[in-house]
């Protein structure tokens, strides 16, 4: 709680001890006005407005300490949890940084890359990724195994790249990266979708519509979205980019993942 209470004086800018007491207030079961008109002696004078920064911080930050000790436990219950790893999560400041950190270690349904896994084809993904100077045809063929599912080198590759675009999507740093970039270049855009113009009039200034996500009033984000769940609107989510070219975010997965296109057997 120390922890907890000395972020939140920091954020605001204010003592230890004002956060401290109002803590105690509000788990007393105080109200913010209540505080704010009839407590200002114990607070140091906190206004309404620092008073409902405070309480919104604690409970997002007593969340994330619940959430944290949680990945710990699970995380370490499968015997993977490495000083390292555990000094990150310990230092993830944001419930997406922390989940982004336990997402390859997280349960979950049984996935391609998993079965690929199962099948044996994990070195094949690390021995093409290593050196993309070597065959991938010929290199897949020592992993075919038809009673494993691995029929051909094609199912072999396949299995490869399932277990490579999972790490990718898996990877905290790359996440994290991609996410701030389209959010702060992204652009929501919105279509009608085909023989729903009539029914859904009232989202006509959606039908063709765009907007960098940054700039975009909550109420317009929450109509579009509202159109999407009726089932008007097909919505999209993406950075400006040529259409005839490779998409941009290719660019940072190959430089995270040291992937270049040397025109070598293995790079595409």
């Amino acid at each position: 709680m120390d922890k907890i209470n000395q972020r939140i004086a920091t954020e605001l800018n204010v003592g230890l001890a004002q956060v401290a007491a109002a803590v105690d207030l509000l788990g007393e079961g105080a109200t913010v006005p209540f505080i704010a008109r009839y407590r200002k002696e114990k607070t140091g004078g906190l206004d309404d407005t620092q008073l409902r920064k405070l309480e919104e911080r604690l409970s997002y930050l007593r969340e994330l300490e619940e959430r944290r000790a949680a990945v710990l436990k699970s995380i370490e219950a499968q015997g993977k949890l490495t000083p390292e790893l555990a000094r990150s999560i310990n230092g993830a400041e944001t419930k997406v940084a922390l989940e982004d950190l336990y997402a390859p270690y997280k349960p979950k349904r049984r996935t391609k890359a998993q079965v690929a896994r199962e099948a044996g084809l994990e070195p094949l993904a690390d021995a093409l990724l290593k050196n993309p100077a070597l065959m991938p045809d010929a290199e897949a063929a020592r992993f075919i195994d038809a009673d494993k599912g691995v029929s051909d080198s094609k199912a072999a590759l396949d299995g490869a790249r399932h277990i490579l675009i999972e790490r990718m999507a898996e990877e905290p740093r790359l996440v994290g990266t991609v996410r701030e970039w389209e959010w702060s270049e992204g652009q929501l855009a919105s279509k009608v979708k085909k023989a729903k113009a009539e029914e859904g009039a009232k989202f006509a200034d959606y039908f063709d519509f765009g907007q960098h996500i940054k700039d975009m009033p909550s109420h317009r984000a929450l109509a579009m979205l509202r159109g999407r769940n009726e089932g008007i609107l097909d919505l999209d989510l993406d950075v400006r980019h040529d259409e005839g070219k490779p998409h941009p975010a290719e660019a940072k997965i190959m430089v995270a993942f040291g992937i270049a296109d040397r025109g070598r057997p293995a790079d595409a």
